[in-house]
């Protein structure tokens, strides 16, 4: 890992120096040493004086590490002239009174810190992380940046970032960074991107939505690179020394895009960056998107090419832009490109890159100053959400960050009257995203975005983290805390939610939001984080070398490449599930003999039986009751219930073979590595009858599921159907969901059909029958022989 030959002005493309090992950590800044065991000991050992380091002033100990390693004496400059951090959120972890904060405030912190790398974190091979939304299993450039970013928030644990205490983490954001900047290179106004390039896009989807490769959504958001520099100006300031700095390809992708913001400034006038590291497929040519989204074919509203601001296409929550001067990403910009001025100047060691960044940064600020603040009649001035800079402006927030309520957290020099103004403005009824509601007797209130307008008046949890994040009081704070928590049903942050009704919201999986309210509490406490509270594992760790981590660290989890031993067939425990509601379709004498016969299985084979006669699921009203089964599995996935398969079978679905052992009928078809494992007929996979592993991964996937009942309501599809549709889009979206998808079992294993015409029959001496094909028609005769097989069970 010795990286003596590679000075702060030249590197080479790809040359990433493998870490070094988790006991000598050369990367950290003056002052921050590892936790490592025997990491001061072997400091001592390869400092020239032979000082221990706890001992040796940061001046001194950056003198050695420059003569240790043979770096370029200029670098040291980049300890001692950091541009400045933001000041929010403040520090309010000791020295006032206050309310306490909750064991669930405590717990949850820790689960939302590690949620991100739990769930959604790659470290792949090449010195590259890829890091999902959560439910959307892509890379977003803005997301991925915000979501490891409590890793790097400076003295959250023994007065360290966890990056600096926990070598592991520090690979994983490296990575990241790593990434990222390939990402920018491959396409520089994608915003989000798949993990692999062989996605077959048709015509309209290759021409008009710029999909290609690797790239998932060609949304060109300006705050997707904001969110590239503000990483990899955090990762600086916590390890100024490290390699992944001078990478050729990182400094690139920040030329890159601060060529495109250049560009981006007279868009109008269909000006486009140029240059050699513009060779990517849509480079050289205008930048241009579906026209039912941007106006004018593609290019949006008219905007002033003279306003100094910078063009983006779309808003961070990937909504077109009414005008194109979104402000607050224009603020991140300018704040951006201090960052990138300090790191020009004395890492990359390039003055013009430098004076570039600075005069872009001048020319943005003052088209914010003319064009971004505005007279409102009641508030006074205030910071309008976007502008053209011909005179009209757009006053209203919404809850995705930058928004204008975020102005402090991104580190922006505001006016405080101007700011103090737009406050009272967002957080009134006068911004139209603003709402109010009330549910077990706690008000709601927050931001919400026109992007969940299916939700009605919906607030979203991130717009009520933000408010927490920019206060000054402590006690607004936890109060806000508290709001959060109680918001949070299935116990993470969502998208958005009903603040009539908390359990009506979008998106389960969402690592966005919990990043931020890990981020929030841990500015409030030193209870969070705490190794005896919560650990972390790495979701998948693919890398060439294997790296432990910290006491953050799950212990299971410190090895390379582990995989759960394979269950044991013979010891796998089951839950039988099912829902009968009374009512048109089905008779009670009908729903009797289709509990009583799953009950009986259940008693026979030591099974657990979960059965109901009404709806559970929370919008049951104004949804189809075919959500239902996927409410249900959620439910129990989520629960502390002891077992390994869920068995789902409709109501119209019995056992007729108690005799058969479901073991050894299922064992060589029963995959935990697998998210489903189903049967197919004539239409595809039929759900009437599945299995669900107890494990992460199909958590994950019946949520996303069942999420999807929000989009198939909203888009009625020819047959009614409902999770059936739900997986077809699923599959639409994610052409590997196919291979985490089981449906090698041979449908007459677990779904005979009773008077099938064309497909697998029932008959004596099978496990399952299946009542598929008449019971629409009330044809009696169907249901007479569907009882009298649920009665005469073998």
């Amino acid at each position: 890992g010795d990286i003596s030959d590679i000075d702060a002005t030249s590197s080479v493309r790809g040359a990433i120096v493998d870490p070094p090992q988790p006991s000598t950590n050369q990367w950290h800044a003056a002052g921050n040493r590892s936790s490592d065991p025997g990491g001061d000991r072997q400091r001592k050992k390869n400092s020239p004086e032979g000082t221990p380091s706890s001992h040796t002033q940061p001046q001194i100990e950056i003198q050695i590490e420059i003569q240790r390693k043979g770096l370029n004496a200029d670098i040291v400059k980049a300890i001692q002239q950091t541009a400045e951090l933001p000041s929010f959120p403040i520090n309010h972890r000791s020295g006032e009174k206050r309310p306490p904060l909750s064991d669930q405030a405590i717990s949850q912190c820790h689960k939302a810190l590690w949620h991100t790398l739990d769930t959604t974190t790659y470290v792949l091979p090449n010195n590259e992380t890829f890091v999902i939304t959560g439910d959307i299993r892509d890379l977003w450039l803005r997301d991925s940046a915000a979501q490891i970013h409590p890793l790097l928030v400076p003295s959250v644990y023994n007065g360290q970032s966890l990056v600096q205490y926990d070598r592991k983490l520090e690979r994983v954001v490296s990575g990241l960074i790593l990434k990222t900047a390939r990402y920018i290179r491959f396409d520089p106004y994608a915003n989000a991107f798949k993990l692999h390039g062989n996605t077959q896009y048709n015509y309209f989807e290759r021409t008009a939505l710029g999909r290609h490769g690797f790239i998932s959504t060609w949304n060109y958001e300006l705050d997707s690179a904001c969110y590239f520099m503000r990483m990899l100006y955090f990762f600086h300031t916590n390890f100024p020394l490290h390699p992944i700095l001078r990478e050729k390809e990182v400094k690139e992708a920040v030329m890159i895009m601060v060529d495109v913001w250049i560009a981006e400034q007279r868009h109008e006038d269909d000006m486009y960056p140029t240059g050699r590291l513009f060779d990517c497929v849509h480079c050289n040519k205008p930048y241009r998107y579906n026209p039912k989204e941007l106006s004018r074919g593609g290019k949006g509203s008219i905007t002033n090419s003279s306003a100094g601001l910078t063009w983006s296409g779309f808003r961070p929550s990937d909504d077109p832009c009414k005008y194109g001067y979104l402000i607050p990403s224009n603020m991140f910009a300018t704040v951006s490109l201090t960052y990138m001025m300090d790191l020009a100047t004395n890492v990359w060691i390039d003055e013009p890159l430098s004076k570039k960044c600075r005069k872009l940064r001048d020319e943005i600020e003052a088209g914010i100053q003319r064009h971004g603040v505005v007279e409102h009649k009641k508030y006074g001035k205030i910071y309008a959400y976007e502008v053209d800079g011909l005179g009209k402006s757009l006053l209203m927030d919404d809850a995705n960050v930058p928004s204008l309520l975020s102005i402090p957290y991104l580190g922006y020099k505001y006016d405080e009257q101007v700011y103090a103004n737009t406050l009272k403005f967002i957080l009134s009824r006068s911004d139209p995203y603003y709402h109010v509601g009330h549910s077990n007797r706690m008000e709601f209130s927050g931001i919400g975005s026109p992007h969940t307008s299916h939700i009605p008046n919906s607030i979203w949890p991130m717009a009520m983290i933000m408010e927490g994040l920019v206060s000054r009081n402590v006690t607004q704070k936890i109060h806000i805390v508290n709001q959060v928590l109680a918001s949070s049903g299935s116990g993470w942050m969502h998208e958005s939610f009903d603040p009539n009704n908390p359990k009506r919201f979008s998106r389960p999986w969402f690592c966005w939001p919990d990043s931020l309210f890990a981020e929030l509490v841990m500015s409030l406490t030193d209870k969070c984080p705490q190794p005896s509270v919560g650990q972390y594992s790495i979701m998948t760790w693919s890398a060439e070398y294997a790296m432990n981590g910290t006491d953050f660290e799950k212990p299971a989890s410190r090895m390379l490449n582990v995989k759960r031993p394979p269950q044991n067939p013979s010891k796998s425990k089951l839950v039988v599930m099912s829902v009968c509601v009374p009512g048109k379709r089905f008779s009670r004498e009908y729903i009797h003999a289709s509990l009583s016969n799953k009950r009986k299985f259940c008693n026979v084979w030591d099974a657990q039986c979960v059965l109901a006669t009404e709806l559970q699921g929370s919008d049951r009203k104004t949804y189809s009751a075919k959500w239902e089964k996927l409410h249900q599995i959620n439910e129990m996935l989520h629960s502390d219930h002891d077992f390994d398969w869920i068995m789902w079978m409709d109501c119209d679905a019995v056992f007729t073979n108690i005799r058969i052992d479901w073991r050894k009928h299922l064992s060589p078809y029963l995959d935990d590595s697998k998210v489903l494992v189903a049967s197919k007929d004539k239409n595809g996979i039929n759900l009437g009858v599945l299995f669900v592993p107890h494990t992460r991964e199909a958590t994950r996937f019946i949520e996303e599921m069942y999420e999807m009942r929000h989009y198939i309501e909203s888009h009625p599809n020819e047959k009614d159907w409902k999770d059936q549709a739900a997986l077809n889009e699923m599959l639409a979206k994610d052409e590997t969901l196919k291979n985490r998808i089981s449906t090698d079992v041979p449908q007459g294993k677990i779904n005979s059909f009773l008077d099938n015409p064309d497909g697998t029959r029932w008959s004596v001496g099978d496990w399952v029958a299946h009542q598929v094909w008449c019971q629409k028609d009330k044809n009696t005769k169907c249901d007479v022989n569907f009882i009298s097989a649920a009665r005469s069970i073998l």
